[in-house]
């Protein structure tokens, strides 16, 4: 059975740090559950032993400190052990036990929960009245409130599947709304938004591209990212002065440090705020999550950032699963709530009656989609779109959108 001793022996053969996987690999333990590479971690982690530095477990202790539970000597029954306290701890303890004293006696007393419960907002208006109310907000007639709803064109066939309150197209996706694109791997999503880059750059709006899938410039032959944007710009007759002028690339490939999530913000903002930034790509979201359930709480942050600052964010999401054409989606549910509108990318085998009656095909047949699933800004195309990848590298529909008339 692997022990904890063990886990340091590993670290320790392996310049003291190891992720997860290789942990879990090199000792034939499960990555999650009881008795695992992860449970193992985090009792060590509990000692003092181990920390996790990002994607990494490091070793804090030298290994010959750290002694096993068979090695370890057995502990005297209670009654014959003794606490020893050193004089400076003892008068520190003291110290502080007096600090917490003084500091209780001006704190209220802890609230009955169950009374909140039975008789709700019983809480007491503590503040001052203008401290109140400037937190409240009401209806005015500022130029704000004229807005007209605008699209920010992709020139993709994503900017004929958001609509008017009349049913018109609004030729581009809502202007600062959050998006995810989401799909199965494969399914063009990259694509996608390789060719909104370039198009949106081309057009003179300033354009943050982050990739987290692929380098963006290599020396070797790679066919790398900046390689491939220049090959659809060629192809698509646009001025790539312009676009050498317009996107900024953060490459998480090339530099890993942009993998921490305060060093992404930072640069992220830095971007944002010194250059007007109109459309944010990020490619994809799991550039940060550094840990489990941080995905949706960081892409929540990005996009109300984006909503102060006047951008408009795309964000390619993998699917978490096979199951196609759904919310199924890395970060879950929560993640799509915290956006405006979710766009799907994706490909699978025709089963559902509305997926037969939308794309005119047949069960068992495969096909690849476009659809808006949801979004909270504007109306939009609720059904679902054939596409194809050409073999110049583009994702095409397969039919005209809005659908003509029978």
């Amino acid at each position: 059975m692997v022990e904890e001793s063990d886990v340091v022996g590993f670290l320790s053969d392996h310049e003291s740090q190891a992720s997860l996987d290789e942990i879990s690999n090199g000792l034939g333990l499960p990555k999650y559950g009881p008795n695992s590479a992860y449970a193992l971690l985090q009792s060590l982690r509990s000692k003092g032993v181990v920390d996790r530095r990002g994607e990494m477990w490091v070793l804090l202790l030298a290994p010959e400190t750290v002694i096993s539970k068979a090695t370890a000597p057995p502990r005297a029954p209670p009654e014959e052990r003794k606490l020893e306290v050193a004089p400076d701890v003892e008068r520190i303890m003291k110290a502080m036990a007096t600090t917490l004293a003084e500091a209780m006696k001006g704190t209220r007393a802890p609230v009955d929960e169950w009374e909140l419960a039975t008789k709700p907002m019983k809480t007491e208006i503590e503040r001052k009245e203008e401290k109140l109310s400037t937190l409240v907000l009401r209806p005015d007639m500022a130029a704000e409130a004229k807005k007209p709803l605008i699209g920010l064109s992709t020139g993709t066939f994503l900017d004929y599947l958001f609509l008017t309150p009349e049913g018109k197209t609004l030729n581009g996706v809502p202007i600062c709304g959050q998006f995810a694109i989401t799909g199965l791997p494969g399914a063009g999503k990259s694509i996608l938004v390789e060719e909104i880059g370039v198009r949106v750059a081309a057009a003179e709006r300033k354009v943050l591209y982050a990739t987290a899938e692929d380098t963006w410039k290599s020396v070797t032959p790679r066919f790398d990212l900046q390689s491939r944007m220049k090959q659809k710009a060629d192809v698509l007759g646009l001025d790539w002065s312009n676009i050498m002028e317009n996107l900024y690339v953060l490459d998480t490939v090339l530099y890993p440090e942009l993998r921490d999530w305060s060093t992404f913000a930072e640069t992220y903002r830095y971007v944002v705020e010194n250059e007007g930034i109109e459309l944010a790509v990020i490619d994809s979201v799991t550039v940060l999550e550094s840990y489990r359930g941080a995905l949706k709480y960081r892409v929540m942050e990005l996009a109300r950032y984006n909503q102060l600052h006047g951008v408009t964010g795309l964000y390619v999401n993998q699917r978490s699963a096979e199951t196609w054409d759904s919310y199924d989606m890395a970060g879950g549910i929560g993640l799509a709530h915290n956006l405006d509108g979710t766009i799907i990318v994706d490909y699978g085998r025709v089963y559902w009656q509305d997926q037969q009656v939308d794309l005119d095909a047949n069960r068992g047949q495969f096909v690849r989609i476009a659809r808006v699933l949801d979004c909270r800004m504007c109306n939009f195309e609720r059904r679902r779109i054939r596409i194809d990848i050409t073999p110049d590298g583009f994702i095409r529909a397969l039919e005209p959108i809005p659908k003509p008339p029978n």
